[in-house]
């Protein structure tokens, strides 16, 4: 595979694609078929300098170099191309037909302008430029035969058809074979002159000055399709209670908090409560300032309450659930009884109450939420839920809340396409419809040991930071497993990641890449996502978990763990 410069992503390849698909797929052939040792530039910038005339931009579509030869440049014209009587060329596309420059000439004289560029690098060598293997050729990657193109100054040898895309390498040794006849002056380039091409040429551009921006024409589609999820819940306003049911990435969230947000505007005192507490803390930053808008997860709703009600009446609220269910478990029976019994001692109710995560509600939390409300006339009950996302297995059924049948979010509007097939993998339920946003590929990051995969995660973040123009509250680093301790060691031990440093189970501190587990980090999204798998993991059983864990990642995704591990995550089990 050789070396690509610009290195582009399969999104990016399909961008330009509309422009020119001829030369993508030449792109493709150079970086597939050809040899690690080479290095090709695609669509390289230069200044054309005829003498008595004035500078002006050129541009070679390819310039293959070779370190035991010298380099080539290659012009592509894709289309029907043909070549009058007269010399016009032209090529005749889905946009029609249209004049051209003669490919051949074009290469040539781009040729000579690389070796000047060459030449002027104080780099290359105190007794100037050696004498190199040089060439020039054109390529018509939708033509089925190229004789017709034959003259004095265009040879067959340096001139390709479709068939030699599919054989680029051959090609382009038949290329160098054809300049380097009856000629034995030249030099290789050798890889001290392979320094110099990748100085001159390489050093203004690095793949990862793209990533962020790639990332951010994603984001942009994705909001998109946010809103058109959202204009499925215009219904809402005829319905005092509903169930809005969805799948991972279907922003049940994000619209949960919109109608929040505006029952609130109309002056109705408003709950929007989940069962996570970092997904309250996000919700509660983000609904910051709404007046009659109070966020919280159902605990702490529970303890405030139940604080108020000993802070005011003296009424120890949770000792006495304590007294009736004494075999309860506190978290789960005993504080949602202090909750409901907060309703005879604390007049303060809601209007309209909304529920996220409510399939990780246990059967006794919706008594009380029920009680909360204003009255059962006027009040709003709105609950979104995701039947297949219950990791924290609590809740039945949502059957006796009356809420009738749910409406259904069915397309994914957080993932890219690779993150949405990995997760889906784990996924029962109705069918949800992929995103429209290709995005990229995930990426394996496979080692033995704690140490070195911890090594691998503070490698990528750095890159992702130092040169992917990433942000560090972008990046999450999340351990999918219950054995947490050893793998936050040796990522601590490793050291923090340059421009950053990690923050273990904290949200949201400046200059920090967060790193969590999972399960912690469920209704939360981040803009990359490295998944730190568990040896004890087992895709068989902790389906929802990955399910989770995949659905985390909005753009990019790594998976780390054992070459093993991963592959048992990636297939589902």
């Amino acid at each position: 595979m050789a070396q690509m410069f610009p290195s582009l992503t399969d999104l990016e390849l399909k961008e330009l694609a509309k422009k020119s698909s001829a030369e993508i797929d030449v792109y493709r052939a150079f970086r597939d078929q050809t040899p690690a040792e080479w290095l090709v530039l695609h669509g390289l910038s230069l200044i054309s300098r005829t003498p008595g005339a004035p500078p002006r931009d050129a541009e070679a579509d390819f310039v293959v170099f070779e370190p035991k030869r010298g380099f080539v440049v290659v012009e592509v014209k894709g289309g029907g191309v043909s070549r009058d009587a007269r010399g016009r060329w032209s090529s005749t596309g889905r946009n029609g037909t249209y004049k051209i420059k003669d490919p051949v000439q074009q290469a040539k004289a781009n040729k000579h302008q690389v070796l000047d560029s060459l030449k002027s690098a104080k780099t290359w060598g105190p007794s100037g430029a050696p004498m190199l293997l040089m060439g020039h050729a054109a390529l018509f990657p939708d033509t089925f035969t190229t004789s017709s193109f034959v003259a004095p100054d265009r040879p067959q040898e340096i001139l390709g058809a479709g068939s030699d895309v599919k054989r680029l390498q051959a090609w382009v040794d038949g290329v160098f074979r054809y300049w380097a006849t009856n000629n034995a002056s030249w030099k290789p380039l050798g890889q001290l002159g392979m320094g110099v091409v990748r100085a001159v040429f390489c050093s203004q551009v690095t793949v990862q000055a793209s990533l962020s921006l790639a990332i951010e024409r994603e984001q942009r589609r994705q909001v998109e399709l946010t809103q058109r999820q959202a204009l499925t819940l215009q219904n809402l306003r005829y319905r005092r209670r509903a169930a809005i049911a969805g799948a991972a990435g279907t922003g049940k969230t994000l619209i949960a908090l919109q109608h929040a947000r505006a029952i609130a505007a109309q002056g109705r005192r408003t709950l929007l409560v989940c069962y996570s507490r970092a997904l309250a803390d996000f919700l509660g930053r983000e609904a910051g300032g709404v007046a009659n808008l109070e966020v919280m997860d159902f605990h702490q709703l529970c303890d405030r309450r139940v604080k108020h009600v000993k802070r005011t009446k003296g009424i120890d609220l949770l000792a006495m659930a304590k007294e009736k269910l004494p075999m309860g478990d506190e978290y789960n029976v005993q504080l949602p009884y202090a909750l409901a019994l907060s309703t005879e001692h604390d007049p303060q109710r809601y209007q309209a109450i909304l529920v996220d995560e409510g399939q990780d509600f246990g059967d006794e939390y919706w008594l009380p939420v029920e009680l909360l409300l204003a009255s059962q006339e006027d009040t709003q009950l709105y609950v979104f839920y995701d039947p297949n996302q219950a990791i924290y297995k609590l809740a039945k059924d949502l059957s006796n809340l009356g809420l009738g049948p749910p409406l259904l979010l069915t397309e994914n509007c957080r993932n890219t396409r690779p993150v949405h097939e990995a997760a889906y993998r784990y996924y029962q339920g109705d069918d949800v419809a992929p995103p429209e946003v290709e995005g990229e590929p995930i990426t394996q990051l496979s080692a033995d040991g704690l140490k070195a995969q911890a090594k691998c995660i503070q490698t990528i973040v750095s890159n992702l930071l130092q040169q992917g123009g990433l942000k560090p509250d972008e990046i999450v680093v999340l351990v999918a497993g219950e054995r947490k301790d050893g793998h936050f060691r040796a990522l601590h031990d490793c050291g923090d990641p340059g421009g950053a440093c990690w923050s273990f189970e904290v949200l949201w501190r400046p200059g920090c890449v967060l790193v969590d587990t999972a399960r912690r980090f469920k209704g939360l999204e981040a803009t990359a996502v490295i998944l730190w798998c568990a040896e004890e993991v087992d895709a068989t059983i902790e389906r929802e978990l990955l399910y989770v864990a995949f659905t985390r990642a909005r753009n990019r995704l790594w998976v780390v763990g054992t070459a093993a591990r991963i592959a048992k995550v990636l297939r589902g089990g």
